[in-house]
């Protein structure tokens, strides 16, 4: 099935243009590149100091446990090793296992980190289209399956969820992030 889909993909969209456009895509993704430049850029802004942070954790999050963790226990081969109908790849060829995806995984998780943070819809809305876009050029490049995609997407919107809710209970706890409370008593002025 998922040979089936990448094939479908090739015979029924590609094209030049889209041969030019998918690999540069998939390059803003290459080791969360593009999301760790968000992450410090948010940074660098008072305001968005703690999404930037939390970005940047849900990101190393991924890298930790689906590169580390799941790719070496699973080891799928890529779909062009198993299938070499595939060649000649529009990238170079990745050598490391295919399941999950890490350019999915990083790209969900900083795209749902952005989604529960404070910045503004716009950069929410381009962060989730970005996140697609690098998830459908892997596909389109045929470095993953379908199910690495949809792999790496789950567990990138997981870690997104759970760096967030850590990052809001940190805030509300120790006030990270937030403005410091006045405390009332006998030490306000």
């Amino acid at each position: 099935m998922d040979l089936a889909i990448l094939h479908g993909i090739q015979n029924t969209i590609g094209c030049d243009f889209l041969d030019m456009v998918m690999p540069a895509i998939t390059m803003l993704g290459e080791k969360g590149a593009i999301w760790l430049i968000a992450g410090i850029v948010l940074i660098c802004m008072k305001r968005y100091r703690r999404w930037g942070i939390t970005l940047i954790c849900g990101v190393a999050l991924v890298w930790v446990v689906g590169d580390h963790i799941i790719k070496p226990l699973v080891a799928r081969p890529r779909p062009f090793v198993v299938d070499p109908s595939l060649l000649p790849l529009l990238v170079e060829a990745p050598t490391d296992f295919s399941f999950p995806s890490g350019h999915t995984s990083a790209s969900f998780a900083a795209a749902t980190v952005l989604l529960f943070s404070n910045v503004k819809k716009p950069w929410k809305v381009l962060g989730l289209v970005v996140a697609i876009l690098i998830a459908f050029s892997r596909l389109y490049v045929c470095v993953h399956n379908p199910t690495d995609v949809l792999a790496g997407l789950v567990l990138g919107v997981a870690a997104g969820i759970i760096v967030s809710l850590v990052s809001n209970a940190l805030a509300q706890r120790y006030g990270w992030g937030e403005p410091a409370a006045v405390p009332q008593g006998k030490h306000s002025r």
